[in-house]
């Protein structure tokens, strides 16, 4: 019985620069490079949201705060009731 994969999801704000998502991306999710916090950047600026990852549901939770803490705006969602179309560009 495998553990249901929850998306951790970052929503555009107008507020902060690539720059400073990029850092709090990397810093807070060790699995993320540079390179791949910049795209996830790029899909929210362009659709509003993007996947940051999916992960087990405690993971997300913890990714989530530790990211909401830097001031960013991210939720979580089961990935089996993901709307948005998957335009995450995949990031998962």
């Amino acid at each position: 019985n495998k553990e249901e994969q929850w998306r951790v999801v970052l929503h555009n704000d107008e507020v902060h620069t690539f720059n400073y998502v990029i850092r709090a991306l990397t810093k807070s999710i060790g699995t993320l490079d540079r390179k791949r916090a910049f795209d996830i950047c790029v899909a929210t600026h362009g659709v509003g949201k993007a996947t940051i990852s999916t992960v087990h549901k405690k993971q997300a939770e913890q990714y989530c705060l530790g990211l909401q803490r830097v001031g960013l705006t991210v939720s979580i969602s089961p990935d089996k009731n993901f709307e948005g179309g998957h335009s995450g560009g995949g990031f998962s």
